[in-house]
């Protein structure tokens, strides 16, 4: 397999940006700006939350991928953990400042908006945070934690031990499912630690990781069984989110998480497992489309934030229909620009001063992000 080959990062890329921009796309309906689009339209949006399932199969991926050659030792796990918290902390940061500027000036600042929590990215009150979507973040920094201790392990333990882990995570959110914790009810009632590792999130950042593993050592290197099996996949998870849900829930709700993680992720392991393997592309559009995929952490972290502004920009008229259908892609071709514009000139150079005074600090030589 080409483990790090040029067609694994640029086919991942273009899925990072097509997951920032669904989960954008999803967010948009809940402003005055989105119109009215076509039924299927509409059904490919109202599924946009499965574009973090898309992101956390990725994340599983990307650490099995960077971990590969790791040595064991405290100083590995260090580098590894500081930087992987340096990339989540340096991109949020600046974001969280633009947050608290804009919607304090445009008067949509939340009274009981916690600040330390959303800056430190910790366990507590999610719907507290000054941006809804940062949750996902929280469960970002955990498994950094977790893969860079599992470096304090020999080699050969690390697999072996994650396994273990994630097998007894999985035993618990299916006994969880089977005595009917999932429901409305209970999720008044879950603790903290249950809510976390419920989450599909989770099982789902495992599911990748040994996703990768499994295509590095199997000796089928075809990319199209793995296509066959996702198109599958897709289409069970589009009839068990369209068909048995219903129509005022979908799987993104607490009490379908494990449905969720079953159908979603396993549709989101088998699309990653195709990129994966696909072959090099000879369209120069996809290698151009991989290049904006850098812009994905950025449209995941502002898209809330433009559309805050528009929303505000928009108060007090009435867009028709036809102005509605202008202004939603409109509104994510700014969300692109202005992401792009926070990439090159904020989120990438603070990233990369601070990987460089890690490595120093460490006395390492920088590796390739």
């Amino acid at each position: 397999m080409r483990e790090s080959g040029f067609a694994l990062i640029l086919y991942i890329q273009i899925l990072r940006l097509f997951a920032a921009l669904w989960v954008a796309l999803y967010h948009a309906q809940n402003f005055s700006f989105y119109p009215q689009l076509p039924r299927w339209l509409q059904a490919v949006a109202q599924g946009g939350y499965a574009g973090v399932d898309i992101f956390f199969v990725i994340s599983g991926v990307i650490m099995a991928l960077v971990t590969s050659g790791s040595q064991q030792g405290a100083k590995p796990a260090a580098q590894f953990v500081l930087k992987r918290f340096a990339r989540i902390y340096t991109g949020w940061w600046p974001a969280m400042l633009l947050f608290y500027v804009v919607l304090g000036a445009i008067g949509a600042l939340p009274g009981n908006v916690n600040l330390v929590a959303s800056a430190l990215l910790y366990p507590s009150n999610f719907s507290l945070h000054i941006s809804s979507v940062i949750w996902t973040l929280v469960f970002e920094l955990y498994f950094y934690l977790l893969i860079g201790t599992s470096l304090l392990l020999p080699k050969r333990w690390r697999d072996p031990a994650l396994a273990v882990l994630a097998f007894v995570i999985f035993v618990a959110v299916l006994v969880n499912w089977a005595s009917g914790a999932f429901t409305p009810e209970a999720f008044g009632r879950a603790s903290m630690v249950t809510w976390f590792f419920a989450a599909p999130l989770v099982l789902e950042f495992f599911a990748g990781y040994f996703v990768y593993r499994l295509i590095r050592r199997s000796s089928l290197q075809d990319w199209r069984p793995w296509a066959a099996i996702c198109l599958a996949l897709i289409t069970m998870a589009a009839y068990a989110s369209w068909q048995w849900v219903p129509q005022e829930h979908n799987l993104a709700e607490f009490y379908y998480w494990p449905e969720r993680a079953f159908f979603i992720g396993l549709a989101a392991c088998a699309l990653v497992g195709t990129a994966i393997l696909a072959p090099l592309p000879q369209q120069r559009s996809l290698q151009w489309l991989a290049k904006l995929g850098d812009y994905s952490f950025a449209i995941y972290l502002l898209h809330l934030l433009l559309y805050q502004v528009l929303q505000k920009l928009l108060a007090g008229t009435d867009p028709s229909q036809t102005q509605r259908l202008l202004l939603l892609p409109t509104a994510m071709l700014a969300l692109l620009a202005a992401s792009a514009l926070y990439y090159r000139f904020i989120e990438h150079p603070i990233y990369q001063a601070c990987r460089l005074r890690i490595s120093k600090w460490l006395s390492t030589t920088p590796s390739t992000p």
